[in-house]
């Protein structure tokens, strides 16, 4: 006789057996989605689908718009209405969405609003189609466009439209796919959201973002890379790079950058910021290239802004290499060092990590291998310590460093190498510190 469902009995993890499937997983595959994909990953549907859950969930929009600088959304009386496709007047041109905040429940009133422009897979937020909702948005009393793209940016403030109208247009904002489904895993994994329901509903929408073929994140340079980046080979250390070629080595790396804060912090559960320098980064990028053929990025922990790492990338020795300064304070020199490796908690790495002792004056040591440090524990004097230099050593510089050779021109591989060296460097090095 086969086995039956005994209602009060049986567990729900024997339910796959009696469906005749070999596990759990299989059965899972069979559960019924909230957002299903196929046909629904196209433009229209993947925007209607995000901003019914913005609607949705009260964590996941508050976040999301409080980050906008629009405070009224953390009001009690707030209610926000979403709208897609909603027609300008010549019907030509319709903003994929509207999103309204409005106040009051008999007869509310418009708080705030904005029109939303969004775009999916390789297609990109165009300028002219963006200054026409610009017109439209002031005809009727708007001051706000938010866009949504695969495109990155440093910050949801930075624009991805660079126009005279648009520059002028103060309150143009930016989303990338990447960042909304990063910032609903922010909130699932540290249980930021109160309601069971609106777990249900943001964690079918990360499903959703992680299937749809049409978003992205930033996985590969552009075609313009590996030719520009050999060209930079052959003028060496004190050559003069013309304009052009250096501005397509920064076209993609400056998409890298952005991404790599946002895989982090989806990849480890830590908020990785990316930090933004108070100079232009094209500006910045370029000065470095044409100065030092190096190109550096630094990263912090929300909330640690002191304490950073830095990923840096030599275009002539075409070396990765990830970084940090750490000082300690108690002790001499020797006692330093005992706490410094004390504090790093994952030997198994240790041939990968070079560590630096800094004095003062300027005066450092060479990079000394994790390795050989650990063996020096307990035994002898560690090579950190020079008498020469002084009794203390003001800091410690950590790294990691990857020999990229001819991967600095694939494509693929040298995002992927950027992204692994990074997490790496986080999680084994970096975090100890925090």
């Amino acid at each position: 006789m086969a086995k039956k469902i005994i209602l009060g009995k049986t567990f729900f993890n024997e339910l796959y057996t009696f469906f005749g499937f070999n596990s759990q997983e299989q059965l899972d595959i069979k559960k019924a989605s909230l957002f299903p994909l196929g046909k629904g990953t196209d433009e229209i549907a993947t925007t209607s689908i995000f901003l019914s859950s913005l609607k949705a969930v009260k964590e996941y929009r508050e976040n999301l718009i409080l980050n906008l600088g629009i405070k009224k959304i953390k009001n009690k009386n707030i209610d926000l209405h979403v709208f897609t496709e909603v027609s300008c007047e010549d019907d030509k041109d319709r903003p994929d969405g509207v999103i309204v905040l409005t106040s009051g429940k008999k007869n509310p009133i418009i708080e705030w609003i904005c029109l939303v422009e969004a775009k999916v897979g390789n297609n990109k937020i165009d300028d002219i189609q963006i200054e026409k909702y610009i017109d439209f948005a002031k005809s009727i009393g708007i001051d706000t466009i938010v866009t949504i793209s695969n495109q990155l940016v440093s910050d949801v403030t930075d624009s991805i439209v660079n126009t005279k109208k648009a520059n002028q247009f103060k309150k143009l904002f930016h989303w990338s796919w990447t960042y909304l489904s990063v910032e609903a895993k922010k909130l699932l994994l540290h249980d930021m959201v109160d309601d069971i329901d609106h777990v249900y509903i943001l964690s079918e929408l990360r499903r959703y973002f992680e299937n749809n073929k049409n978003i992205k994140n930033f996985n590969t340079m552009d075609g313009n890379w590996k030719d520009a980046t050999k060209e930079i080979l052959e003028y060496g250390y004190n050559g003069k790079i013309p304009e052009e070629t250096i501005n397509k080595v920064i076209h993609s790396y400056k998409q890298e950058e952005k991404d790599i804060s946002l895989q982090l912090t989806d990849r480890t559960g830590y908020d990785v910021k990316f930090k933004i320098s108070k100079l232009d980064r094209d500006k910045e990028l370029f000065q470095m290239i044409q100065e030092e053929k190096k190109i550096t990025s630094t990263y912090f922990i929300k909330g640690n802004e002191k304490q950073y790492f830095i990923l840096e990338l030599d275009l002539i020795s075409r070396t990765l290499k990830c970084s940090t300064k750490i000082s300690i304070i108690e002790g001499k020199a020797q006692a330093q060092t005992t706490k410094l490796l004390n504090t790093i908690k994952d030997p198994a790495i240790s041939d990968d990590i070079k560590i630096k002792a800094c004095y003062l004056r300027k005066k450092h040591t060479n990079y000394i291998p994790l390795e050989t440090l650990l063996e020096e524990q307990g035994k002898t004097t560690y090579s950190t310590v020079n008498k020469d230099y002084g009794d203390t050593i003001k800091e410690f510089e950590l790294v990691i460093m990857d020999d990229l050779g001819g991967d600095m021109y694939k494509n693929k591989i040298i995002v992927q190498k950027m992204e692994t060296l990074t997490e790496v460097f986080l999680t084994k090095v970096f975090i100890n510190f925090i």
